[in-house]
């Protein structure tokens, strides 16, 4: 259907003379006056440009075209006007109610030139909404998938209290944490992993998702630690070499009986272990590449014993270095205290009260990168 022409005027004899005169190069329709108008905008529109009298009775030409712009505001807006009111019309011009006008009498010519400049502008403006609709509906499907390859609930281990989340600032992020070879039926062994894509937004995310079939699939196979973070990195890299994008990880894996961890560190910020016996902190450290730099980067396996009551906590960088209003970051101190405050209650209640002291610090700052954080306590 062709972009709509409303003329809007009192005079019925310049309406007619307006459509017999344009009526071969655009769709006209008119209304004799501005309530008449408001009317056709609301039941019969959209329309592409409106051109609009100045002097109407009941409603002049500026109260109308600004209740058009609050109607449609994609709307192009014209206004015809007397050299008396050339003035008033100037002001409409200023304070953003119309975009054209002429003064009467105006030749067909140049009315019709500035009709094919509004509805150019009417489909530019229309497209880049379209588009722009389109794309965040497409974004939140990303994050509603997204969400989905996120751990649904709380793995259960014998003798290990496990929980965690991801809180993205953007619809689609790229940070990553995973239970993998764990679950029910007497299982006292898992595999946690926490990864921090490069940047965030939809492109971190489907490096993510990349990554996270990876070391799926590579988990399922034989191989300590240490090869499955090398093999996945050598499909990473293969696949991001020229993206000049990366990828942190902590992978680690905790035996409840033998009670002890192993753990790779690929470019990741150290899990911190906390001995509420001893009120102390230990960072596990390790040496290796981020994800994606080398492809032949060597990934070294350490490990630890831990004890009952003894807390892992494994966060993303968008934890600690979260800063507030005044530049100060949330930090590694506040994050520990945390811990300290609440050894005693579940890993589920930890998570949620660190994710909330985030939330209240930052305010009203917003959330200007990933945050995810999983906690594991050990049980006796």
């Amino acid at each position: 259907m062709a972009d709509k022409i409303l003329f809007v005027d009192d005079d019925t004899n310049l309406l007619a003379a307006f459509r017999r005169q344009l009526r071969k190069q655009f769709q006209i329709e008119t209304a004799e006056g501005g309530r008449e108008g408001l009317e056709l905008v609301k039941t019969n529109g959209p329309y592409a440009v409106i051109v609009s009298d100045f002097r109407m009775p009941h409603m002049d030409g500026i109260e109308f075209l600004s209740c058009v712009r609050e109607i449609a505001p994609d709307t192009g807006r014209i206004m015809l006007t007397g050299n008396a009111d050339l003035q008033a019309a100037i002001q409409a011009v200023n304070e953003g109610n119309i975009f054209r006008f002429f003064t009467k009498p105006c030749s067909v010519d140049m009315l019709g030139e500035s009709l094919i400049t509004g509805i150019e502008h009417y489909q530019r403006v229309t497209r880049e909404r379209e588009y722009n609709e389109r794309t965040r509906i497409s974004m939140a499907k990303a994050g509603e998938v997204q969400q989905h390859l996120i751990p649904k609930a709380d793995p259960t281990i014998e003798g290990l209290d496990i929980a965690g989340k991801s809180i993205y600032c953007d619809e689609t992020g790229g940070d990553y944490y995973d239970f993998l070879d764990g679950g029910g039926n007497g299982n006292t062994k898992i595999s946690v992993v926490v990864g921090d894509v490069s940047e965030h937004g939809i492109s971190s995310a489907l490096l993510m998702t990349s990554a996270r079939a990876f070391l799926r699939e590579r988990s399922l196979k034989p191989g300590t630690i240490a090869n499955i973070v090398s093999d996945v990195n050598k499909q990473l890299t293969r696949d991001i070499e020229i993206s000049n994008r990366f990828m942190t990880l902590f992978y680690s894996e905790i035996d409840a009986i033998q009670k002890q961890i192993r753990w790779v560190r690929a470019g990741h910020d150290p899990a911190i272990l906390y001995d509420p016996q001893k009120n102390c902190f230990h960072e596990l450290k390790g040496q290796g590449l981020p994800l994606g730099v080398v492809e032949d980067a060597e990934y070294h396996e350490c490990e630890c014993q831990i004890a009952d009551g003894q807390i892992i906590v494994i966060t993303t960088d968008g934890i600690c270095e979260a800063a507030n209003k005044d530049g100060e970051m949330f930090g590694k101190d506040r994050l520990r205290n945390i811990i300290r405050l609440n050894a005693g209650k579940g890993a589920r209640f930890i998570v949620t009260t660190v994710l909330d002291a985030l939330e209240q610090f930052i305010d009203p700052v917003p959330q200007k990168d990933d945050a995810t954080l999983v906690v594991i306590k050990v049980n006796p």
